[in-house]
């Protein structure tokens, strides 16, 4: 039959003849050796011709092309042929539902499902089933899954290890993990496939200890387990910086063999990498014999998840010397290292190298997301902005990369307002978008806008984790609704550190530091979290602002004895604040003397005030100059020792320091205040009366400076 083969581009001139004597042999064997989709569109168009679509066997195996993990796939293609079917028999409803969970399409695998039961010509048989299964596990639609297992059950599939196993995926991936155990422990036979999905469960729960322990089952009842069962495991210990287990489970892919398969080899390098053991990530990688993109990728995904960005750059360094061709995965790793270091110049090197190589790597929605974002990162927001709007497409990424870099970088009502545009693209903002805009409503202390937020959160019913619930209880604590900030805080059920941090904050700054002191002994007794470095700090703080002096020192005691803490110099700081506040000044000199570190200019500051407060003129002059020591171009330290010599009326000293402030070209920033008027945060600058708005705001606020003057002075009775 050699004289069948034909150029990949182009049927022969010779077609034409073969159909006359036996077409249907021959589209047969064209079918099983096309290799393109014009090939296909060529066969398909001469079925066409020929009449040879009526028959069912020939079109099925176009729909099996189309929909399988080849070259060939294409779901919108064979959706059309497969709707043009007048009786499509079960291969074909398969061959669908299978090439829509291949594409990622679980509503169309559904509701491809659902026309198959509803046209009722076809009974679904396991292959059907195991499609299904897969479809829902990628919605993680507990109802629609929920009702396929009935669907199984009823149909009499469930004792099929097939399609069980693609019931398990689907609770795995719905968190019902002990639904999915349930249904394991009841299979008759399990195979590789089965203990893996169940092992995954574990692994996506962050169970690791149980994932372990049904691997070591597995292998004790004689199950090998297969490449995609260590892959996990593997990927599972670089998550949570397992290196020991880690290591272990590298032993046995050494003893077993597959070091040498390319796809494990990626996998170890990668989890050496995330858990920060440079050395033997780098070890791995050199011994592997034979690298692709995936590899590098690997390396540097690794290197910059565990923080080590340096390195991350020098193998994209070493990589663009290479052979290998990056791809867009590995420009926005590169990219991602440049934001963590908030390397400007080297962000645009990896910028200026993407441009240059634009043919080969292509600038999408992915990619121009991590340009932004290292722009805004790196504080350049100019930048990040203007690729922001070159974008065709923007996604909920895209806006929440621009709006976290607007709050990074203190532009706080820029944030909100693009937040605004965002609503009016109608792109719905994510947990990371909305988490962003409360830390900047705390900031201004925009109490309506983070009301309008909360209630966009409920609207749209967005997942509620750990770190949105945190930064509401942050953002209401902050804006001054303690009582609101206490309520969510006690219906959360699950509460970290971050969670009592904020609330133990919120009260202290609040003023109720018996409260905070208080909830920081529930936090102790229930022991479900451990105190952290954080939480000492907000509670010794609760501590200063109440005059609990003995208790303050008490906390300060325990950190490092009951909590293994050792206090760092933000801790000395706060105890400097709690014996200054009260008058210790004395005490709180000695303490600063004995501290196992050097005093920096927050705690001298601190002092100073303290002595400011308590009339304390010598030792304030002692804090001072070590304040100014330390901090010799500072703008606040500078004002804080002006106001200690007015406050003393020492007006020549006040000079002296002012003229300092003058010789270094040191200028006292104009005082600002923020006010929140019917969702609009307005901004006062002192001396400002460049904007219209104000002008009524400055006569209203000279003639209250005037009439305060008069009545101090006693010459008039204003009231």
């Amino acid at each position: 039959m050699r004289h069948l083969c034909f150029e990949p581009k182009r049927f022969p001139a010779t077609y034409e003849p073969w159909i006359s004597r036996d077409h249907r042999s021959i589209i047969l064997l064209l079918l099983q050796s096309c290799s393109s989709k014009q090939q296909l569109a060529q066969i398909h168009a001469r079925m066409i011709r020929t009449r040879l679509v009526q028959d069912t066997f020939a079109v099925s195996r176009i729909i099996a092309l189309l929909t399988s993990p080849s070259a060939l796939f294409s779901t919108v293609y064979a959706r059309r042929v497969f709707d043009q079917i007048p009786h499509p028999n079960l291969f074909m409803w398969n061959s669908m539902i299978r090439g829509y969970t291949h594409h990622r399409a679980p509503r169309d695998a559904l509701s491809t499902f659902k026309l198959l039961l509803a046209c009722g010509g076809s009974s679904p048989d396991t292959y059907t089933y195991a499609a299904t299964a897969r479809a829902c596990a990628q919605l993680n639609n507990l109802p629609t899954g929920s009702a396929v297992h009935g669907l199984v059950m009823k149909c009499g599939f469930d004792s099929d290890m097939f399609v069980t196993s693609g019931i398990i995926s689907f609770y795995n991936g719905c968190g019902k993990v002990d639904v999915a155990r349930q249904m394991f422990d009841e299979m008759p036979h399990k195979d590789v496939v089965s203990w893996t999905s169940m092992i995954s469960g574990y692994l996506q729960l962050n169970q690791l200890d149980e994932g372990f322990r049904l691997f070591d089952e597995m292998r004790k009842v004689g199950v090998e387990p297969n490449k995609v069962t260590v892959m996990s495991l593997l990927s599972a210990c670089g998550q949570s910086r397992a290196l020991e287990r880690g290591r272990r489970l590298h032993s046995r892919i050494l003893e077993h063999g597959w070091e040498s398969d390319l796809a494990v080899g990626n996998s170890v390098v990668s989890m050496y990498a995330k858990c920060g053991d440079t050395i033997n990530a780098m070890d791995a990688f050199e011994k592997m014999p034979a690298r692709n993109t995936a590899t590098w990728n690997a390396l540097m995904g690794g290197f910059v998840r565990s923080g080590h960005c340096r390195e991350a750059l020098s193998v994209f360094q070493e990589m663009t010397c290479s052979y290998t061709r990056p791809d867009e995965i590995t420009m926005a790793t590169a990219l991602s290292a440049c934001a963590q270091l908030g390397d400007l110049q080297q962000g645009k090197l990896v910028h200026a190298f993407i441009e240059e190589e634009d043919k080969m790597i292509t600038c999408d929605v992915f990619l121009g997301n991590s340009l932004i974002n290292m722009y805004a990162k790196s504080g350049d927001l100019a930048e990040a902005e203007a690729i922001f709007h070159k974008m065709l497409v923007r996604d909920v990424f895209s806006w929440t990369a621009l709006i976290s870099g607007y709050v990074q970088g203190n532009c706080y009502k820029k944030a909100l307002s693009h937040f605004e545009e965002m609503r009016l693209s109608r792109v719905k903002a994510n947990e990371v978008t909305l988490v962003s805009l409360l830390s900047a409503c705390s900031q201004l202390g925009a109490l309506d806008w983070g009301r309008r937020i909360h209630a966009y959160i409920e609207e749209n019913e967005v997942r509620k984790d750990a770190c949105l619930q945190n930064a509401l209880v942050d953002m209401y604590a902050k804006c001054g609704c303690i009582d609101i900030a206490l309520q969510i805080f006690h219906e959360m059920r699950c509460k970290d550190a971050h969670t009592w941090n904020a609330m133990i904050g919120g009260l202290a700054a609040n003023g109720r530091g018996r409260e905070a002191i208080g909830l920081f002994d529930q936090m102790h007794e229930l022991r479900d979290v451990r105190p952290d470095g954080v939480t000492l700090m907000a509670v010794i703080g609760a501590c200063g602002h109440s005059g609990l002096v003995k208790e303050g020192l008490a906390y300060f005691n325990l950190m490092a004895r009951s909590y293994g803490i050792v206090p760092g110099v933000e801790h000395y700081g706060c105890l400097v604040d709690l014996l200054g506040r009260a008058g210790f000044i004395e005490e709180a000199i000695d303490l600063i003397e004995k501290m196992p570190m050097t005093a920096n200019n927050l705690i001298w500051g601190s002092l100073l005030a303290a002595c400011r407060i308590h009339g304390k003129m010598e030792l304030a002059e002692r804090a001072a100059r070590n304040l100014m020591k330390l901090a010799p171009n500072d703008e606040g330290a500078h004002v804080l020792v002006s106001n200690v010599y007015a406050e003393a009326r020492r007006w020549d000293d006040v000079g002296q320091v002012r003229s300092l402030m003058g010789c270094k070209g040191i200028a006292k920033s104009p005082g600002c205040s923020t006010i929140e008027v019917d969702g609009v945060v307005h901004e006062f600058v002192a001396g400002d009366r460049s904007i219209r708005q104000n002008e009524f705001a400055c006569l209203v606020l000279d003639s209250l400076v005037l009439q305060t003057k008069l009545i101090a002075g006693g010459s008039c009775g204003y009231t």
